[in-house]
């Protein structure tokens, strides 16, 4: 059963996400006239297609033999005549027109005039492998036609490229302000120190056996998830550790607290380690989670705004922080799971979420984090300068700009395009088999 909730809630994780990068691409290149002639919902093959896009396009009479029929798809080659399209050569199947030089596209014919054709230029299609989208833009990589991607300038070409990685960079401030919202409910436990290393952080700070965490930095730590999360994303950084000093009760019976709670709130100022010794902990303590409990915390819009910048200010310092603790080699525990972790390893995780004992809010809440981390990343991966990705693309747009205007040749690029794809390709294969080999090594993907 586990096995189902994985697949399933990483197609209605993943899917949603790249769809929405890609509906980036789809609309900028609308606004800027360009021809989209398909946005597909998954990868082929190929279930079943819908078109959409009426347009009239017209013909000479000179263009003879002509067998159009409604519901037809047909391949044309087109030019533009006193603001009229009209059909330059067509093509009745995909391999006569990839086998001429002829620049065409496909298009399905829905009714036939005397001297023009009412035609769907665009299809809708939605594909068997459901981990991921795309949309084909008519001339990317070379064309004259003024519809193409190609003769648009180098700006409106940056925009279409750019407009997913916006989305996707985005859509976690949307998703972190309407689970602050709306989502009022918070595990909150008793984090208690009951350790303090010697020589640790937490120590040299003045924190002792019995303090109970309250905050750190002004803001509420709630469970342990909160407290792991705040001190990975402020590693080497100074914070402020508020806590409520315990008093310790030596007649303690043993369902009994050890320390006795008064309100007595103290500051600290410590610094997480990148580098802890160990067995030991960025601060350098020993945490009990105590008294755990649902609680209800009510944000208005304005703190939900609040919420959700330093949400995504936090994800994107532990981002940074995962990057730094591979080049610094880090001892921290946090950073002893996996580097990459690709599909499988990502459907592991959503799978344990939806067949954990989380209440449906508390569901909500961690896929809402994860798919804002998987969205950033997304974004974040497309805007890097690898070819076939769209960070790639960019690179070369920013080339003709510094050229001054001049193109590297479309076939130089498709080359690099070429090779970075099978070079993606591979690390996918990669990352892949080093998920299901953890999953069969041991059952924690994240250590």
């Amino acid at each position: 059963m586990t096995v189902i909730y994985s697949i399933l809630s990483f197609i209605l994780i993943l899917l949603p996400l790249v769809i929405l990068h890609e509906f980036g691409h789809y609309f900028s290149a609308k606004f800027f006239k360009i021809k989209v002639l398909e946005f597909g919902f998954g990868f082929p093959p190929k279930l079943f297609s819908y078109w959409s896009s009426k347009k009239l396009i017209y013909f000479d009479n000179n263009l003879n033999n002509l067998d159009l029929q409604k519901n037809k798809s047909v391949y044309i080659s087109t030019e533009f005549k006193n603001d009229k399209e009209f059909i330059n050569e067509i093509f009745y199947d995909r391999k006569s027109s990839l086998s001429s030089e002829v620049e065409s596209y496909e298009v399905k014919v829905n009714d036939v005039y005397d001297n023009y054709i009412e035609v769907k230029e665009m299809q809708w299609s939605f594909n068997l492998l459901p981990l991921g989208g795309f949309v084909r833009p008519f001339g990317e990589d070379d064309s004259s036609h003024p519809d193409s991607f190609y003769v648009k300038n180098a700006f409106q070409r940056f925009v279409v490229l750019v407009s997913g990685v916006v989305i996707n960079l985005l859509l976690p401030f949307v998703i972190f302000f309407f689970t602050s919202l709306f989502i009022s409910e918070e595990i909150k436990s008793d984090l208690i120190i009951v350790d303090v290393n010697n020589d640790s952080p937490a120590f040299n700070s003045g924190l002792k056996t019995g303090d109970k965490i309250v905050s750190i930095n002004d803001e509420k730590v709630y469970n342990m998830n909160d407290l792991q999360r705040v001190l990975t994303s402020n590693l080497g950084n100074s914070i402020e550790i508020t806590v409520d000093r315990g008093v310790p009760n030596p007649f303690a019976k043993s369902w009994e607290q050890n320390f006795e709670y008064n309100q007595n709130i103290l500051n600290f100022i410590a610094t997480p380690r990148w580098n802890p010794p160990e067995g030991e902990g960025a601060l350098g303590i020993s945490i009990s989670a105590e008294k755990s409990e649902i609680i209800q915390v009510e944000n208005g819009i304005f703190k939900s705004l609040s919420n959700s910048y330093d949400s995504v200010a936090e994800l994107v310092s532990l981002s940074v922080n995962s990057i730094k603790a591979i080049f610094n080699k880090s001892t921290n525990p946090q950073f002893s799971g996996p580097v990459a972790v690709g599909p499988v390893g990502i459907s592991q995780i959503t799978g344990s979420v939806a067949s954990s004992e989380l209440s449906l809010k508390s569901k909500i809440k961690v896929y809402a984090e994860l798919i804002s981390i998987l969205s950033l990343s997304l974004g974040i991966i497309n805007l890097l300068p690898i070819p076939a990705l769209d960070g790639g693309r960019i690179l070369f747009v920013l080339i003709e700009i510094l050229r001054g205007g001049r193109k590297v040749p479309p076939d130089k690029e498709r080359i690099v395009h070429s090779l970075g794809f099978m070079v993606m390709i591979f690390l996918l294969i990669l990352v892949t088999f080093q998920d299901i080999s953890r999953i069969f090594n041991s059952p924690n993907i994240v250590g």
